[in-house]
Formats: structure tokens, sequence, C-alpha cells
């Protein structure tokens, strides 16, 4: 099936997203995604096939928006089937007026998940009664939409409904779906400027407390947030919510391919700038827990936020040019937040988890409003917010490369991947080699039945230091990071293009002056020895440690990476720490202290692995000056 690029009168896009099935996942990647298919996934489909998601709908899709591209990734044709027969009982479920679903349920919310996990099996499938399905569906969105208006998070989470009405648009071309997408915008949150105005520059906790919102919110119970109305309470609840942010970061890009204006194209970067700058920690997300927290690395990530900003770059990366440095954002959180938030084998899942994280454990913390267990690492398969988490890995491999409008191919990420496409006539397959992020030499090997040309554009990451592009006849281009070179050429079967994206450890400055240490896309810590308790994870060795202020800094690579496996990491950095007054506030780190004075005249090094490979850590760090030291190893 062939990439389906915006159409006229829509903002054009130079590259899109390639057909579900077209990228399968190799080495390290494909291991995680077998550890999902034997851990929490495995788990919430035998609850599929044994009927004990039929009650709860919305759970149902929030798993088959995972399941539709890891079966055709992971070639899985018992998946396959079972994701089929869902579809065919989704389809089987449509009124004559082009409503569909449980009667006693009148959401648009799980309607738009199922609407988005039947365009991926539309595109793994072609299967055309899909198209016919939405196009009934969305005409009655068209001639209902003032008595059966979007209510509570379909209001805050519009935009997908928008973009599911403007991919069927790509195909069909009927002007009714761009007329819809202009009543949808008018009952949306206006998250174009919200972003633009953004005052929330303080941890909610401090300025509207959770048992005061909560009160409020009871309220005004019999006057929800629904259309165009907008009671407050209900509307700062929404614009607060860390997965609602996420959907409407993504939100003025879609907005903006029918009706392109400044708060609209600049919308991603108003609203990301502001909420990394008050409320961003080094992990490449903001926190929530539920709602924005402020910036201390004791503050809680939620799972269903990072899955959901995962897709949001996703798609924007898919859409439109809203910023060159959205696959580093894709990297960054896709490297380290996803992974940290299962356990080893992906048989547990944690809700909410902190960048600095030296106790898991089942205790009030000053989380928002998170329950006392939401720190713990359980088995969730069938609760909303692990289902919603397993799209994570499906959707970064289906976005690993897209299509591009002349006919060739984009790099998005380069972790090993297979990619088979059609170029005019002819099968193309690009393989992707070497453990990326854990090695710094990726090689792209291009399989064709006889020369072909076509343009390939491979992104060069921002932190590179000194990158290089290898031809497969020896050439060697320069180009500089944060780039995007053009390698067009005849290729010839079996020809190899290497890159060589080097890079070093280097600080980056967060909350209290803090220090996270970063190589590449990595995010590394300092994992203390640690002992289980039950459900109960506590050190065992001193966390309190503060980097030394301008030491260098060592990095060492294994040879032979396994992922963010605990134990075998695929990346190390050694770096000089002194220990310093930090001790605990409950169950979390306290405070990270600014410029904190050293305890004793000893040095230590600190072996700091992936942030993804961790339970415990550390990875905001104080930085002190330390002089006349002695180093113990």
């Amino acid at each position: 099936m062939k990439t389906i690029f915006n159409r006229t009168p829509l903002v054009p896009n130079l590259q899109a997203p390639l057909c579900v099935g077209a990228i399968r996942p190799e080495g390290w990647l494909r291991t995680q995604m077998e550890k999902q298919l034997r851990g929490l996934t495995g788990r919430a489909v035998a609850l599929l096939r044994a009927g004990d998601l039929e009650a709860e709908w919305e759970k149902k899709w929030q798993l088959l928006d995972a399941l539709v591209p890891l079966a055709w990734e992971m070639e899985r044709e018992d998946l396959k089937e079972l994701v089929s027969r869902e579809m065919r009982k989704l389809l089987d479920s449509q009124r004559e007026d082009g409503w569909f679903g449980p009667e006693d349920n009148s959401d648009y919310w799980p309607r738009m998940l199922a609407l988005r996990a039947l365009w991926q099996y539309f595109t793994a499938t072609a299967d055309r009664q899909a198209l016919k399905f939405m196009d009934a569906f969305f005409k009655y969105q068209f001639r209902n939409l003032a008595e059966h208006p979007l209510k509570e998070r379909a209001v805050a989470r519009g935009a997908e409904n928008m973009l599911l009405a403007m991919r069927l648009f790509n195909l069909t071309g009927q002007m009714y779906l761009l007329e819809l997408c202009r009543k949808l915008r008018e009952q949306t949150l206006d998250w174009p400027n919200f972003f633009h105005t953004f005052s929330l520059t303080q941890p909610l906790g401090k300025t509207l407390r959770w048992e005061r919102l909560k009160e409020a919110l009871e309220e005004e119970i019999d006057d929800p947030i629904a259309g165009e109305h907008r009671p407050y309470f209900h509307t700062q609840y929404h614009l607060t919510h860390g997965e609602n942010l996420a959907f409407g970061l993504k939100s003025p890009g879609i907005m903006n391919l029918f009706k392109s204006g400044f708060k609209e194209q600049g919308g991603f970067r108003f609203g990301w700038e502001k909420l990394i700058k008050h409320h961003g920690v080094a992990c490449g997300c903001y926190t929530c827990d539920q709602h924005i927290n402020g910036a201390s690395p004791s503050q809680g990530v939620e799972i269903a936020a990072i899955a959901e900003l995962l897709n949001a770059l996703e798609t924007l990366i898919g859409i439109g040019d809203y910023g060159k440095d959205l696959p580093d954002l894709l990297e960054k959180l896709a490297f380290n937040a996803l992974p940290a938030a299962f356990s080893q084998e992906m048989e547990h899942v944690q809700r909410v988890q902190q960048v600095n994280q030296v106790s898991i454990s089942r205790a009030k913390r000053a989380f928002y409003n998170e329950e006392e267990d939401a720190n713990l690492f359980l088995d969730r398969a069938g609760e909303e917010f692990s289902l919603c988490a397993q799209q994570g890995w499906p959707k970064f491999v289906s976005s690993l490369w897209m299509g591009t409008s002349d006919d060739g191919l984009a790099a998005v990420s380069y972790a090993p991947c297979t990619v088979r496409v059609r170029v005019g006539e002819q099968p193309v397959r690009v393989r992707v080699f070497g453990e990326y992020p854990f090695s710094e030499t990726v090689s792209i090997e291009v399989t064709v039945k006889k020369p072909l040309e076509f343009p390939m554009y491979l992104r060069i990451p921002q932190w590179v230091r000194q990158p290089m592009i290898v031809l497969p006849d020896g050439e060697m281009m320069q180009v500089r990071a944060g780039e995007t070179a053009c390698v067009r050429r005849r290729w010839q079967p079996g020809d190899v293009v290497r890159l060589e994206l080097n890079s070093s450890p280097r600080i980056t400055r967060w909350y209290h002056q803090s220090a996270a240490v970063e190589m590449g896309p990595l995010l590394m810590a300092f994992a203390p020895a640690s002992v289980k308790e039950g459900e109960r994870v506590r050190a065992t060795e001193d966390w309190n440690w503060a980097l030394l202020r301008e030491e260098p800094m060592k990095a060492v690579f294994s040879q032979s990476p396994q992922g963010f496996a605990q134990g075998e990491p695929g990346a190390r950095v050694l770096v000089k720490a002194a220990k310093t007054p930090w001790t605990m506030s409950g169950e979390s780190c306290g405070s990270v202290p600014v410029m904190p004075g050293l305890e004793a005249n000893e040095v230590k090094t600190l072996e700091l692995v992936p942030y993804g490979a961790t339970e415990l850590r550390i990875a905001q760090f104080p930085v002190g000056n330390f002089y006349n030291a002695q180093t113990t190893e």
C-alpha cells in the first residue's frame, strides 16, 4: 500500500507514515517486543480472548490500538486473526445512521480509540470496509454534533477525531470532512491559545490543591464540560491533566492542516518549551502525577502520558514540519521514560515513575492526586493505564522510518529494524544494523532486485560530534548535527551506507541547578544496590552523591549490548562524585541540594547506566566543588 500524503487544501507534508507492518524490529528492539508479548500484552490478550474486556469497551480498544501494529510487526498470525475477528465485530456493530458500539455508551472518546485502531488495521490490510465504516460514522457526526456534542475527555482530545477525519479525506477528497473538522475544533479545548498564553508556571499542588479541585468538580457535577461549554474547574482539570496535555501538544499541528495560523503553527513549540521550562524533568517528559506539578525530579511522571506523548511526537513528525528536533525529543522519551516504566521482562508496569527514585513502595508521596500504590511495579494487564502504555513500543517501531513525497525514505530513528516498501513497481528492503542507541555506528543495507534510483534522507541527531556518512563507494559526506542529509543515488543490490554518530557524555541542567548526564539520546543514572522485599524495593547503599564540577567523564560501550537489561548495560559512564547531605522526604528523595557542602575529603567513581535499565536511581544530581580530594574506587 502506498504512503498517504496530505491532499489539497490541507497543508502539504513532505513525509508521512508507512503502512503498518512495513517496518519490523530487529536486535534488542525485537527482544523488547517479544518480552511485551510474553508479559503484559500476552496477559491482556488472554483477557480479550476470554471476553473479559467486553463489558469495559474502552479498555478493549486501548489494547487493540497497540495490538494491531504489534501483530503485523511481529508477524504473529494468531494475533492477526484475533485482530481481524474484533474488527469484523466492530464493523458489524454499526447502525444505519453511522453510530456504532454499545448503545449504553454515548462517549466519543472510546470511538476515537476504535477508529485509531481501525485506521492502522486498514493500512496493514487495505480492507476498504474500514473506509466505508469511517465515512458513515463521520457523516453521523457531521449531522448530529450539535445535538450530540463532545463531552469530558473527548473535548480535550478532539484533535484525534480531526486527524482521523483528515486521514479519510486524504483518500476520498470529500469536502464535508473538512467542515466536520471545523465543527470539531469549535468543541475541542483551545490548545493553541492555551499554550500561547501559558500561565501555569507553578506546581499545581501549590496553586490549586487537589482537595479544592475535587470539591469544585463535585459542585460542578451537573454542569459538565461539553460542546463549547467550559465550566471553569472542569476545564482546569482537563487542561492540566498529564495525558490530556500530550493530546493537547499535537492538537495545534493537527488544526494547522486545515486552518493555518500563527498560534497553530507555533502551538507545539510554545507549549513544549513552557512545559519543559516549568515542569520538565530529565527523562524527556513533564511531571504529571496525574496533573502537571513542577520540575522536581521527585515528582511523578505517569506512563499513560509518556505513551500518548510518544504518539503525539510521532504524529507531528508525519503530518508536517514542526521542528527538526522532534525526532530527538521522540528518542529521548522512547529510550528513557518508556523502558523505565516496565519491569525487566515487561510483566509488570509502574503507573508513576520518578527521575530520582530510591524507594519503590506503597506510600503516600507528594503527588498531586495519585493512589499510594502508583509507584509500585504490579501486574496491571487489564487496567486502563497499562493498556494505554502498551502502544509505546509498537507505534515507535511504526515510526522509525517514513515515506517521502518524492518516492524516497526518511529515517526518524536508527533503532535496528527492517523496512520493506515498494518504490515505483520494485520492492525495496532496507535493513538497519547496529545496536543504536547503544552503538555509535549504524549500517544501512539496501536490497533491490535491480539498480534503482531514489532518495534516502538521513537524520543527524543534534547531540552528535563530528558526524560522518560513508557511502557505498567509500565517499565520505561531511554533515552537521541537527541537519538531514539527502543521499540521492542509483542504488545497487547490497549497497551499504554507514553512519558514524559519535557522542560523548554531556551535562544538562535542570531543577535547582541539578545536573543530568546524557550520552547520545540516553539519560544516564546511578542505580544503587537494592533489595526486593515483597512489592517493595529499597536501596542498600548510599545514593546521596553530588557530581564534581568540571571533572572529566568516561564513556564505555558494551561489545554485546542487551538493550535495557539490568546488569548488562549497553553503555556506561564513569563520573567522579562526592557524598553530600541529602536525605529522604518520606518515601521520596528530598529536594536536590543547590551547591551543597561535601561531607568528607573523599571522591568516589560512580558507574552510571542507562535510565531505562534502572528501578532505583538518581538521574538529576546536585553539583559541587571539591578540592584536595583523594579518590576511592
